[in-house]
């Protein structure tokens, strides 16, 4: 089961993490440097909120459940949404660096850095986009993405782009919910990582 952690108030800072499971060979003598791209790559994100008080702070509370997934609304400042349409997934089976999708609007272009994220077997995987996209006439988009597909979306499953969401476990640190002495939360930190 997951929780919908609460979208006020914003976070006063929120810092995305590839976690990667990338592999590295370097050679004992000096050799150039292999990279090698391996799947199970997901994204952690690191947010601190704003002051609050103890009354708004419980509002946070989700975020201690144990065995609970939480969601959380990604803030994209600067990118104007717009019109996006209803983008969905063009084709099951899908696997890879690339999502191909329809359902957007006609000419619409999806921006670089852009953050999507699609249901897989009740769960949320995120994405972001590593290059500007068009959607053609018939509103089809090829959006070259990062980290690889972990988990091969259905055919027709619903991209959220409007937010885009990060489903994952969150670590909380000890003292998060602490009463400072002008009786304020201050310290509400937490990461979210997801979980595959």
């Amino acid at each position: 089961m997951s929780v919908s952690l609460p979208t006020s108030p914003s976070p006063r800072s929120i810092t995305p993490r590839l976690v990667t499971a990338r592999a590295e060979l370097r050679s004992a003598f000096g050799g150039s440097v292999q990279r090698i791209n391996r799947l199970g790559s997901r994204w952690a994100f690191d947010v601190e909120l704003p002051p609050m008080s103890h009354a708004a702070a419980l509002d946070w509370l989700d975020l201690l459940t144990e065995a609970d997934t939480c969601i959380l609304n990604l803030p994209e400042p600067g990118i104007v949404i717009g019109t996006p349409g209803t983008p969905l997934v063009n084709g099951a089976g899908q696997t890879g660096a690339a999502l191909v999708t329809d359902g957007w609007t006609n000419g619409y272009v999806i921006p670089k850095g852009k953050w999507v994220s699609v249901s897989v077997s009740s769960l949320l995987y995120l994405y972001q986009t590593t290059a500007a996209v068009a959607a053609n006439g018939s509103g089809q988009a090829t959006l070259p993405i990062r980290p690889l597909l972990r988990a091969s979306p259905a055919d027709n499953a619903t991209l959220n782009v409007n937010p885009a969401k990060i489903e994952g476990f969150a670590s909380v640190g000890d003292s998060a919910f602490g009463i400072s002495v002008n009786r304020l939360v201050e310290g509400l930190t937490f990461t979210l990582e997801e979980r595959k």
